[in-house]
């Protein structure tokens, strides 16, 4: 296991910089998980990790030790890739046994760690096959078995399951997860998949512009985020985002431009304690544990979560209560949190 350290790390491509002077701790066995949307710069800061992209400003130290310059085969780290990256010619058993040959291990060990990492991802009936032979979930558990061969102190995973259909992801999430509970090793996983984030991390940099937005808990970035980008990030449906005609918070100062964010699950019958709002029902969506409803609220539209036994109707007007402690409150002119 190793904590990681970045210091005021930069990357620049000619006059592009797609990091910028990023400060960052990693905890040792940490499940650090970078979120955000394409050319965020998490994927640049992952390469910049592995020593895949060479650093143009800053320190990065693993354990205190510094490795900004050191290449990737020093930097006892493995990479599980979106695309996979195995060798078609090789079978599974070879795949996976291919970074102890480099490193010349015995054969009767290599046998023996292949076995053991085999059962770990039930790939033992599948050892003697190639990759053209598996499906998209079980190439992902041979990549993902020979990053757990070597034994490494860091785990490196960049969007390691987005060719995957949406059932595989779900469980193939699960095994990733075992996995970390089990070998207690540092994992740094990129994703711009809110669910796996908030699935895997035990701490979430959101990213944009190659700047950390926000650095905490799922929990603590879901609840209480630092602006109206993270708040829309996560969440889905997405925030409600409104001007304060609608909704004020008594204790925000008169004059002052502020944003409410509404989550759509934070909404409930009309009762005392409740702000109550109501609109016309423009759309209903079943979804079978509950209902997403489309509300005109004046010239704006908001979406609900509701449960399934509302009994709502597409054109009807209908009250609902917020309750004021659940709003998140942004200034208008910074879009950044204001702490109620």
């Amino acid at each position: 296991m190793a904590a990681i350290t970045l210091q005021g790390v930069t990357k620049r491509y000619g006059n592009v910089t797609a990091v910028q002077a990023l400060d960052l701790a990693i905890h040792e066995g940490e499940f650090m998980v970078l979120l955000g949307p394409s050319g965020c710069g998490k994927t640049t800061t992952l390469n910049m990790i592995a020593g895949l992209e060479e650093i143009s400003d800053g320190t990065l130290l693993f354990d205190a030790k510094d490795v900004t310059r050191l290449p990737p085969h020093q930097r006892e780290v493995a990479m599980v890739f979106q695309s996979y990256a195995l060798y078609p010619n090789k079978t599974v058993a070879e795949n996976i046994a291919f970074p102890l040959k480099l490193r010349r291990v015995p054969k009767a060990e290599i046998e023996r760690a292949v076995a053991e990492v085999a059962e770990q991802l039930e790939l033992t009936p599948l050892l003697g096959r190639r990759p053209n032979q598996l499906s998209g979930g079980q190439r992902q558990r041979v990549a993902l078995g020979r990053a757990i061969v070597r034994k490494p102190s860091v785990f490196l995973m960049d969007e390691p399951l987005s060719n995957l259909d949406a059932t595989l992801r779900l469980s193939m999430r699960s095994l990733i997860k075992r996995l970390h509970h089990k070998l207690r090793a540092t994992f740094v996983y990129v994703t711009h998949d809110q669910a796996e984030a908030l699935t895997l991390a035990d701490r979430i940099a959101v990213m944009q512009g190659g700047v950390v937005q926000q650095l905490d808990t799922p929990e603590g970035i879901y609840e209480r985020p630092a602006n109206t980008f993270v708040a829309s990030f996560l969440g889905s449906p997405q925030i409600n985002l409104l001007r304060q005609g609608l909704l004020r918070p008594e204790w925000v100062a008169a004059g002052r431009d502020v944003i409410i964010g509404l989550r759509p699950e934070d909404v409930a019958r009309p009762a005392e304690g409740l702000v109550t709002l109501s609109g016309r029902v423009e759309l209903v969506s079943p979804l079978g544990s509950e209902t997403q409803l489309e509300v005109a609220l004046g010239s704006a539209s908001v979406t609900l979560r509701v449960p399934k036994d509302w009994r709502v109707s597409e054109g009807e007007t209908l009250a609902f209560g917020v309750d004021p402690a659940r709003l998140h409150v942004f200034d208008a002119a910074t879009e950044r949190r204001i702490a109620p």
